[in-house]
């Protein structure tokens, strides 16, 4: 008899694809900072924007590395796999719209396919069986 908490193979490689995207996509999008800090710092932008730009434009970078880090965090939860990583697909879906919303269709198209990726593994992972 196979153990009903054990999380299928799939669920797994869907955790760690959809973390690699979305660790690959925030070191993609942090490699730019010191050009957009030079870039800020050369304009003639007002002093409270030349020190906030740089700040909101890693916040993206390290939000994409967290997430990945709970989609492989995700992989050490049994029975409540499910719940985290339709959590994740739901955060990335919002960060999905922003992306569109702002006309980045690369990025949105990336973070939907990551989001799905989390979707999947849900469907995919174990049901939670300790309710009576």
């Amino acid at each position: 008899m196979t153990d009903i908490k054990k999380t299928s193979k799939t669920s797994k490689i869907l955790c760690v694809m959809g973390s690699t995207f979305l660790l690959l996509m925030g070191a993609f999008h942090g490699s730019g900072f010191f050009y957009i800090s030079t870039e800020i710092e050369k304009s003639n932008a007002e002093d409270f924007l030349k020190e906030i730009v740089p700040v909101l434009f890693a916040h993206p970078s390290i939000h994409l590395i967290g997430l990945a880090a709970f989609g492989i965090l995700a992989l050490f939860f049994k029975s409540e796999m499910r719940k985290l990583t339709w959590s994740i697909a739901i955060l990335i879906l919002i960060d999905t719209v922003l992306a569109f919303y702002l006309g980045g269709l690369i990025p949105g198209v990336l973070l939907s396919i990551s989001a799905g990726c989390f979707i999947v593994a849900g469907l995919k992972a174990p049901l939670n069986s300790n309710r009576t």
